[in-house]
């Protein structure tokens, strides 16, 4: 899998965004960790670390080493809550849910 390294942080930091966002669980997080980790690719030593990662959310950049930087539109960065408000998950951030589902219509690639 691609986009989890420092120089191509791509995939970790959406990730990184749902996980902080709430979009997904630590249970979610842990399994998508063991499941890349399992595939077979080679893959970065911290996802090892992500499988039992149970520390709180913003303690995500010590175990992963870095912090992933990757620039999300404001739609993109919507999208990403309604991800969480369609899951019916708290939303700790001032955006609303109207305008995060549309958002999330209006830019299905976030949900992959």
């Amino acid at each position: 899998m691609t986009g989890l390294t420092r120089e191509n942080p791509t995939t970790i930091a959406y990730v990184v965004k749902c996980y902080l966002s709430n979009a997904i669980s630590t249970l979610e997080l842990q399994t998508w960790a063991a499941d890349v980790a399992g595939s077979g690719a080679a893959h970065p030593d911290y996802l090892l670390d992500l499988t039992t990662f149970d520390a709180p959310r913003f303690h995500v950049y010590e175990a992963l080493g870095f912090s992933p930087s990757r620039t999300f539109s404001a739609e993109e960065n919507d999208a990403i809550y309604g991800i969480a408000y369609l899951r019916d998950r708290e939303v700790y951030e001032s955006v609303d849910k109207a305008r995060a589902l549309q958002a999330l219509r209006q830019n299905p690639s976030v949900r992959t």
